[in-house]
């Protein structure tokens, strides 16, 4: 199981999603993502399609409160199961 944990510290600011596509993209085999410090309050489909437009994996987030916070995890559909 491989899986990329990072202290992205605001998931909003430019050119974030592109370096997220290109991190899924450049490790195929990664089966969860976990963002720290997104600094959102809500993902947006639109913001989850230009993170991972394939779709591959499932999206969960936490949304910040106060002046930090937040996080956004992503499990892969076709490695790991979500059971709750």
């Amino acid at each position: 199981m491989r899986g990329l944990i990072w202290n992205c510290r605001e998931a909003g600011k430019k050119g974030m999603a592109t370096c997220l596509l290109d991190l899924i993209s450049d490790h195929h085999s990664l089966d969860f993502i976990g963002l720290q410090e997104t600094m959102k309050k809500n993902f947006t489909p639109k913001c989850i399609r230009r993170i991972d437009p394939f779709g591959l994996f499932h999206w969960e987030w936490i949304p910040y409160v106060g002046k930090s916070g937040g996080i956004l995890s992503g499990v892969r559909h076709d490695t790991l199961d979500i059971t709750s």
